[in-house]
């Protein structure tokens, strides 16, 4: 780092009114905060609406530049939302929007006073997935967290500004590829309502519990001069869960080491300060290129260990009930959220009501898993309700614990004619079959393929192939069937070897499988045929249209789709939409370990098991037992191509000819995903 070199930006997190100062005071260059709706941390304490134009003044003043998280995974009936969002955040002065559905990626040119960064929870992790930010006019990328220094020295040099989280929680799974809470109970990672089961206790082949995936915090504090140097644009800080005190400490301890004000080990024990916060221990092994030391068991740390997690918490539900007038008014208290509501008086019938007990039984065994019922205060004092009236009250409390109130829809924002020009779409033809007709794709791990091919004819066959030899020996098999699928991960080690076989399949006439923005960069750089596979799979048509309009000739359903939103995607993807039917389906995808274990590995709560296996270069976890769409004959979830997923199938050829079965899990076609 020399006195010529800019300096990057130290870039602060804020989860409500108090950071912000703090980050100020602190020296932060950028905020980065979020409404509480459609970002990646949605349990934070988050700003009002009403705060928001203050709030952006306010950091303007400080000198500093205030970025708006808007970086989950959309469905179509939020898309109006998004838009509104990003109108007001224009409106208010916002500098930048981070994203990462490729739908909002659609609307950036609509909204030209904004800037549209891409999140980390885009999964950008090469060259190639930078290269695509630039085709797409975005002028910086958060880059994947489980980077080496050497990985992230090639990205610098393409053009967009590249974002680096250098002080934080890290995520077992590797960025944005994380089902595993969603499996479990409908909260998604990808739309930020993660549980952090991964940090809870598991058993692995039935031994004692422990938590073999319990991440260290991560530190880059004795690595910020060869950051620097390699032209990383800015230092992100991850935490809008936690304190003001931790947050100015944070942006203070980067302030110095940019200054070169203390030596390594000095600030490498301000930051381990830092981690007693969370009770972790700190890392800086991915930043070495080391793929050991991230998780708490190589160090002997006891699963018993406590931690306060900032993480998004479990949830605190108190409940209170009062006299209003002629009517009651309930008070709720959900987490950092408050709501409330009134009903009119009702006259009970003995025999036929119940009091506040009642209340608590109509709720339990029915609040989100992250949600717990801590306090239920009658203050009319021996309150009796119809069992009606009872019914209602607890079908109120649920939906508001499970809804966050979208403030955003109140107020009266215009949204830009480009803009709604671009939300409407024309549903494909091919569109048209229903999920209960037969599966006609099939998705197999390479070696099964031959095998597959010759006993089940007429199926379109996809797999994973990581060499111009394996494409030769799949095409072989499988013939003008074959589809090529690219890795989910592509680091910039793996570039070579997947232009190569990107290169074999357009010179065999075979369509490649693009997984992520960086398969998609480097089919864009072969000029190769593709179609967009389940890992970048999505829940709106928009994001469709985006992807269209790169060159996509097909598209996949996100895996973790409910029914409503499987509804509308269907009825308004302007391209042939695949839907995975069948299968066990990458729950977790993970760089912490160098190899797999030979586990089959049980939470504590018994709600899940998992295997682990190497998948090119990282290890996947994925279900023993498969989720099954195959009987559902819903007339509105119409597709073009109905897939099994039969990676890991002991016998292929048997499960594809298996009756479907309702005792496997639905996954999240009967419930919402949150």
């Amino acid at each position: 780092m020399t006195a010529a070199t800019a300096l990057p930006e130290v870039l602060a997190p804020a989860g409500g009114p108090a950071q912000v100062e703090a980050a100020l005071a602190a020296g932060a260059d950028a905020i980065y905060l979020g409404f509480g709706e459609l970002d990646a941390r949605r349990g934070a304490e988050g700003f009002t609406l009403e705060q928001i134009p203050a709030v952006v003044e306010r950091i303007h003043a400080g000198g500093a530049r205030a970025h708006l998280t808007l970086n989950i995974q959309l469905g179509m009936r939020e898309l109006g939302r998004a838009a509104r969002t990003l109108a007001y955040a224009e409106q208010c002065g916002v500098d930048a929007v981070l994203v990462a559905d490729p739908g909002l990626v659609l609307l950036a040119p609509c909204f030209p006073k904004l800037q549209f960064h891409f999140s980390t929870q885009a999964g950008i992790s090469s060259a190639a997935g930078v290269r695509v930010a630039k085709r797409l006019g975005l002028p910086r990328v958060v880059l994947a967290r489980e980077l080496a220094i050497d990985e992230i020295a090639p990205c610098t040099a393409i053009g967009p500004e590249i974002e680096v989280f250098v002080q934080g929680a890290l995520c077992f799974s590797v960025s944005g590829r994380c089902s595993l809470t969603s499996w479990v109970g409908g909260h998604s990672g990808n739309r930020g309502t993660c549980t952090s089961i991964c940090r809870v206790n598991w058993s692995c082949n039935g031994a004692d519990h422990a938590r073999p995936m319990d991440m260290k915090d991560a530190s880059a504090v004795r690595v910020v001069p060869r950051l620097a140097e390699i032209g990383v644009a800015s230092f992100k800080i991850e935490g809008r869960l936690k304190t003001p005190q931790w947050v100015g400490e944070a942006v203070g301890l980067y302030r110095r080491a940019l200054a070169g004000a203390a030596a390594p080990d000095e600030l490498w024990r301000e930051a381990e300060r830092l981690g007693a916060y969370t009770g972790r221990d700190m890392t800086d092994a991915y930043m070495d290129g080391r793929r050991t030391g991230l998780i708490h068991p190589d160090e002997g740390r006891t699963a018993g260990t406590p931690a306060q997690d900032d993480q998004d918490p479990p949830k605190d539900l108190r409940i209170r009930v009062e006299a209003a007038g002629r009517g009651l008014r309930w008070s709720l208290t959900i987490g950092q959220r408050h709501e409330m509501f009134e009903i009119p008086r009702s006259q009970p019938h003995p025999g036929r009501d119940c009091g506040m007990e009642g209340i608590r039984e109509r709720l339990d065994g029915k609040l989100p898993e992250d949600t717990t019922l801590a306090g239920i205060e009658d203050a009319v004092g021996g309150l009796r309700l119809p069992r009606r009236i009872a019914n209602e009250v607890a079908a109120t409390i649920l939906q508001l614990v499970r809804e966050r109130p979208q403030a955003i829809d109140r107020l009266k924002i215009v949204i830009p004619d480009s803009a709604r020009a671009l939300l409407t779409t024309t549903g494909h033809a091919d569109n048209r079959h229903p999920l209960a007709v037969a599966p006609d794709q099939v998705r197999l791990d390479a070696e099964a393929v031959p095998a597959f091919a010759a006993a089940v004819p007429g199926v379109r066959i996809h797999t994973e192939l990581r060499d111009p030899a394996a494409v030769d020996a799949a095409h072989a098999g499988a013939g003008n069937r074959l589809v090529c699928a690219l890795a989910p991960v592509l680091y910039h080690g793996d570039l070579d070897a997947a232009a190569a076989v990107c290169a074999r399949a357009a010179a065999l006439g075979v369509l490649v499988e693009v997984n992520g923005w960086d398969g998609l960069g480097v089919a864009l750089d072969a000029g190769c045929r593709f179609i967009a596979g389940p890992g970048m799979g999505i829940l709106n048509p928009v994001a469709a249209e985006q992807l269209r309009r790169l060159g996509a000739e097909g598209v996949h359903a996100l895996v973790e789709i409910d029914g409503t939103m499987l509804t509308d995607l269907a009825a308004r993807c302007p391209l042939p939409l695949t839907v995975t039917v069948y299968g066990r389906p990458p729950l977790m995808t993970t760089r912490a370990w160098k190899a797999a274990p030979a586990w089959t590995m049980e939470d504590a709560r018994k709600s899940v098991q998992i295997r682990t296996r190497r998948e090119g270069p990282v290890v996947v976890l994925r279900p023993v037992a498969p989720f099954d769409w195959r009987m559902r004959g819903e007339k509105a979830w119409r597709t073009a191509h109905r897939e099994m997923d039969l990676c890991l199938s002991d016998d292929p050829v048997a499960e594809w000819a298996s009756r479907p079965d309702r005792r496997h899990a639905a996954f999240n076609l009967d419930r919402e995903l949150v």
